[in-house]
């Protein structure tokens, strides 16, 4: 049984809070990760009609992870397999059995990307051994998305509560400018012929009921969008001078249009009861792997299991910044869940007998990712502080 548990109140821009003593020892660790780089969900002639400029085709289809992705988010992996390995919580590549007992890849089954993912993840957290992503047997998995499901329920009430205090914490004027240079870019004069086409990035951000479902209709819809598209497109490699923006131009450029994401995010996903209906399965799945209890959710988790693996969608990661009070930023890549982000979630056991949960984030820059390149992690690695201890509910 373990003895004390306390979040860790600190908050440091690089690294870990402080150097491990002798006789610190991390026991557990759960990492969320969202999937590599992929195409935008819809196909470029229904992104032309929404947004009423032409988009690049892609090498895959909609939805899917590319090629380039894949190879990037291997390049993650292994940052964070070699980070992990140091601490001694990932045993030593030739000791396949241990690894296999206690380490376990679990991937959202919605998707090929996530369980592309997934897969990527076991061979890279254990390159010589036997470790496999596995995913649920059903066409949807709750620990990733619940909505839909009996414990899924949105209470349409503290949906609106939550809306309108998010609306009035909205960071201005980021996501009004960055809505202007989208529309300024996309269609300049489309909100003359009709003010009510989503061509308009100007109409107002709402909620709209879809069987039971909450969805964002409005300027932030198609702008982050849009937003996320691009920076997508330029992570991918892609050229984006057929919206006239250079190579050279598209980093400072992406900086600026990427809060029209963060807003659309801000005012759905990491709405609190928005994040409990969809996702709050998967925060008590964390909690219970970290407290050595069962995880009926994920069949596989034993209690000889040490390493966790989630690999699913920057939805899921939006989700736990709202369950678990935090928050982050990065100074070299505008998107807070951009593609490969990792939330680390860790168990340490202290020489003095007392227990601690470390949260932390890890991520790609915007070049690392248009080049495939494996983050330092030793440099670039953000140590969270909780609004309230991880182990406890959301007050």
């Amino acid at each position: 049984m373990m003895r004390r548990f306390s979040s860790l109140v600190c908050l440091l821009v690089l690294g870990a809070c402080a150097p491990q003593t002798q006789g610190d020892v991390l026991e557990k660790v759960v990492l969320l990760s969202r999937h590599g780089i992929r195409s935008p969900t819809q196909s470029p002639q229904d992104m032309e009609r929404r947004t009423g400029h032409a988009w690049p085709v892609w090498s895959v289809a909609p939805g899917e992870m590319t090629d380039h992705g894949a190879k990037t988010l291997a390049a993650m992996v292994q940052a964070v397999q070699e980070t992990y390995r140091k601490t001694g919580i990932l045993p030593a590549s030739e000791d396949c059995q241990t690894m296999e007992q206690e380490s376990v890849v679990w991937a959202d089954t919605a998707d090929h990307r996530t369980r592309q993912t997934g897969e990527i993840w076991a061979k890279g957290i254990a390159p010589e051994c036997a470790v496999k992503a596995q995913w649920a047997p059903t066409a949807a998995d709750p620990v990733f998305n619940a909505l839909g499901t009996q414990s899924g329920r949105v209470d349409p009430t503290a949906l609106r509560r939550d809306f309108d205090a998010a609306e009035r914490t909205l960071p201005e004027p980021a996501s009004t400018n960055a809505l202007n240079r989208l529309q300024a870019l996309l269609t300049p004069k489309g909100c003359l012929s009709d003010p009510a086409s989503p061509q308009c990035l100007a109409g107002p951000t709402k909620i709209e009921w879809k069987k039971g479902t909450p969805r964002l209709q409005g300027g932030f819809v198609t702008g982050g969008m849009a937003a996320e598209s691009l920076l997508l497109a330029y992570s991918e490699g892609l050229s984006l001078t057929g919206f006239g923006i250079t190579d050279k131009d598209a980093p400072a450029f992406i900086d600026a249009i990427m809060p029209a994401h963060e807003a659309e995010n801000h005012l759905l996903r990491r709405l609190p009861e928005y994040a409990r209906a969809r996702n709050s399965i998967m925060a008590e799945t964390i909690r219970a792997f970290l407290s050595d209890r069962s995880v009926p959710s994920i069949p596989s988790v034993l209690p000889s299991t040490k390493v966790l693996v989630l690999a699913g969608h920057d939805t899921n990661l939006a989700a736990m910044m709202a369950l678990f009070g935090l928050d982050w930023s990065f100074p070299d890549q505008p998107d807070s869940t951009a593609p490969n982000t990792v939330l680390a979630f860790e168990r340490w056991h202290h020489s003095d007998g007392t227990r601690d949960i470390r949260v932390r984030i890890f991520h790609q820059s915007l070049v690392e990712l248009r080049e495939g390149r494996a983050p330092d992690i030793e440099a670039s690695a953000i140590t969270l502080s909780p609004s309230w201890p991880v182990l406890a509910r959301q007050p």
